[in-house]
């Protein structure tokens, strides 16, 4: 059992640290923002009463909203370096318009 321990820690760490990984999406050209969200965030992000996610109040910005999707956070949220120019705006809108805030 303890030489499983290791192997299993290092699965754990693998798994975990896949989140920081830049993503290599990139939407199809004239890909409205809901077929954005919907390829790209959907899969880590939940409705939240009918809205597409909850934003905290530091966040509720289209200036924040589109960092993060440029940059990434932390171990979960990976960057979207794919998304540049009116996609990325035009995301960022559509998470701020279809969003609850905290």
């Amino acid at each position: 059992m303890k030489k499983k321990l290791p192997l299993l820690l290092l699965g754990c760490m693998l798994v975990v640290l896949s989140g920081c990984s830049r993503d290599k999406y990139m939407p199809e050209a004239g890909a409205t923002p809901e077929t954005i969200f919907k390829e790209a965030c959907a899969k880590c992000h939940s409705p939240v009463n009918g809205k597409v996610m909850a934003l905290s109040p530091e966040i509720a910005n289209k200036e924040a909203i589109i960092d993060r999707i440029r940059n990434g956070k932390g171990l979960g949220m990976p960057a979207f370096p794919n998304l540049m120019g009116d996609s990325v705006e035009d995301l960022a809108q559509y998470v701020l318009e279809n969003s609850a805030t905290k």
